[in-house]
């Protein structure tokens, strides 16, 4: 490919307000939970109609991707009419102190039963023999068939007919024994429903959120449990976020032996003090887990819970991946109009008129830095519309315009520049050295980027590089400095096998390339500046000096290719801002990868700056295209014998490698 100078037309892809065929945007059909999911709603479907438990699940995406409202989405979509969750209750076990096991009721049970035990304790306690007697025959006759709840029953009985047998004719039980018997009560675990399926959201999964705690009265000895989330969504689904399981492992580590083993730990519960003086207590016996867990993670914690435990996918045998964007097409831009609609609804904001939802979809594409790409992160999209309505609100309109809207994009826009201002008038003062105009040797202005999405912004690096003989290798001060990380190093390592392979073939490579950011002071990471570098590298090399006018970001691999870079909207749109602040920068422009070329979405004043040649964009593909636009050489074409054309920039590289390996062979005769 040859150099290519950019036209308008190239530099973004705008939505038609055409498509829209509506006076506002509350007449769209609002978007279902799905919009854009379906392959992740699929899988997730799938994953929650596999019956019983234990079958937990990863749900990977990005915050903002709706995968919450899915999840929802689809455990209404499977719920059956006839399903239930029983009440859960601990039984106080005869003979072993704090310790219970579990029995469960039909819903309502529960409380039934232990308001009756309850009231046998109370008829104990005040003499009331009759009363206890027949509270205690209706338990036993109505719970007869079922062995565990009939032996608890007949040690209340033995344990209350004694102590009756032992008193006085009136009151006189003393107070250890009515210690005794509050401490004999059975605990109310869980209530359970008669129909329908719970899907609880725990944000914070703590030991206390998600087991419950437990205190034991000290007056009366009744012991009290407050359920966690695993417990309250019993027979459903909890749903974590799994950011915050990173925060203590310990949290995880519990959550993690829970899951695998199906059981809850009743020594895990932590013990609380009450108000009323209550008594730490450490229960023994464990109860079933019988709620299912879909973890949220995104990629990062993904990998962190995979290096902490490479066993997790035996807990976790389902992952549904949500999608963070979409295909751009004529249906799926109606598909975003509707998913924007049902924001503005969400919100009880104003609805759009066609252009202002076109504006929208474009804001949608920004977001992804492609043209023909949608996001689905409907947290992004949500603080533009709100805004936006206000504005409107404001005004006094029924409709959001396209005015409003760009008001709003402009305001975010502005914030962002106002946090960078100082910095940029720091360069323009001299303070912070980048130079932007005439030919200097060994040095370039590279891009990078700080933060994300439109809210991401410039930092224009003055690149140099030294040169001398040595044993051939590019020296990065960044990591000596421990300023690199590791993707900036390796795109180091890249330039001296580039180097070699392409200028010093048949001789050793005889030179030490030294590199730098100037006047950076944090860490430098990343390959975007590594096409930026090797420039610097062979103007340094040749002694030819390069144009300060033209930025350039992009990374090379060893063959010389240009590779495409992250955030190009961002870095072109922050390098013409720094432009127009120095005002006078005649031929200004960027150089950027070709394959970048697709995910151009730039702003109207960029546009209009390029339409009328006050800034130029230039899409390369080569080594060879980077050299001619910033040395105003030719290259020179490689030719069978690996020999470049007299006179070329390459020629030069190659006859002052050479030099530098004559100059090493000379030390080395002398010593």
């Amino acid at each position: 490919m040859a150099i290519e100078k950019l036209i308008p037309e190239q530099l973004r892809k705008l939505t038609d307000d055409s498509l829209f065929d509506f006076t506002a945007s509350n007449e769209l059909p609002p978007a279902d939970a799905y919009a854009g999911q379906d392959r992740a709603v699929t899988l997730l479907r799938n994953a929650l109609s596999i019956p019983g438990t234990g079958y937990h699940i990863i749900v990977l995406g990005k915050e903002g991707s709706a995968r919450i409202d899915c999840i929802n989405a689809v455990v209404k979509e499977l719920e059956s009419p006839n399903s239930i969750s029983v009440d859960r209750v601990l039984l106080p076990v005869r003979g072993r102190e704090a310790a219970f096991e579990e029995t469960q009721f039909q819903p309502g049970g529960a409380q039934f039963f232990i308001t009756t035990c309850r009231n046998i304790i109370k008829a104990t306690i005040r003499g009331k023999a009759k009363s206890r007697r027949l509270q205690l025959k209706t338990l036993l006759e109505k719970y007869a068939g079922r062995p565990r709840l009939s032996g608890y029953l007949q040690w209340l009985d033995d344990a209350t007919s004694s102590m009756l047998a032992e008193a006085q004719p009136e009151i006189d039980i003393r107070n250890a024994e009515i210690h005794e018997l509050q401490g004999m009560l059975p605990v109310l675990l869980h209530t359970g429903r008669e129909q329908g399926t719970v899907c609880l959201l725990e944000s914070f999964p703590e030991a206390s959120s998600l087991l419950g705690t437990v205190t034991v009265e000290r007056q009366s000895g009744r012991v009290r449990i407050n359920s966690g989330t695993l417990i309250q969504s019993s027979a459903g689904f909890l749903i974590i976020d799994g950011r915050r399981l990173l925060d203590n492992r310990a949290h995880w580590r519990l959550l993690r032996e829970i899951l695998k083993t199906g059981m809850i730990p009743l020594s895990a519960i932590p013990a609380v003090q009450t108000g009323q003086g209550g008594a730490n207590i450490n229960l023994a016996g464990a109860i079933r887990l019988t709620s299912r867990v879909i973890l949220l993670c995104d990629n990062s914690v993904m990998d962190a819970l995979y290096d902490a435990d490479p066993e997790i996918e035996n807990v976790f045998p389902a992952v549904a991946e949500f999608e963070s964007e979409m295909e751009r097409n004529d249906e799926t831009c109606i598909t975003s109009a509707r998913l924007i609609s049902s924001l503005l609804r969400k919100y009880n904001s104003l609805p759009l008129d066609p252009p202002a939802m076109a504006a929208m979809v474009d804001v949608s594409a920004r977001f992804t830095d492609c043209q023909h790409r949608l996001t689905l992160n409907r947290a992004v999209l949500s603080k533009y519309l709100r805004e936006a309505s206000m504005l409107a609100v404001q005004a006094g309109d029924e409709i959001i315009s396209r005015q409003q809207l760009n008001s709003v994009i402009a305001q975010h826009k502005e914030r962002v520049m106002a946090d960078r201002r100082d910095a940029l008038q720091a360069i323009i003062n001299g303070e912070t050295r980048v130079e932007l105009t005439g030919r200097v040797i060994g040095q370039i202005n590279g891009l990078t980027i700080v933060g994300t999405g439109i809210q991401s912004y410039l930092e224009p690096s003055r690149i140099t590089a030294t040169v001398r003989a040595g044993e051939g290798a590019v020296v990065d001060i960044e990591r000596e400095a421990s300023l690199g990380g590791s993707i900036h190093s390796k795109g180091v390592m890249i330039l001296t096998s580039l180097l070699a392979a392409r200028y010093s073939r048949h001789t050793p490579l005889s030179l030490v390339a030294t590199l730098v950011f100037e006047q950076s002071y944090s860490e430098v990471d990343g390959d975007s500046a590594s096409a930026a570098e090797m420039l610097a590298i062979l103007s340094a090399v040749t002694e030819i000096p390069i144009k300060q006018e033209l930025a350039i970001t992009g990374s090379i691999d060893q063959r010389g290719q240009i590779l495409c870079v992250g955030d190009i909207n961002s870095k072109i749109e922050g390098y013409f801002r720094l432009v127009q602040l120095h005002g006078n920068v005649p031929d200004a422009g960027v150089v950027m990868p070709a394959s970048n070329m697709r995910d151009l979405m730039l702003d109207d004043d960029v546009v209009q700056a390029v339409a009328e040649g006050s800034f130029t964009i230039y899409a390369v593909s080569t080594l060879d295209e980077l050299i001619e636009l910033f040395s105003g050489m030719q290259a020179g074409a490689e030719d069978d014998d690996h020999e470049f054309p007299a006179g070329s920039f390459n020629a030069q590289v190659h006859a002052s490698l050479k030099q530098f390996s004559e100059e090493k062979k000379h030390e080395h005769k002398e010593t």
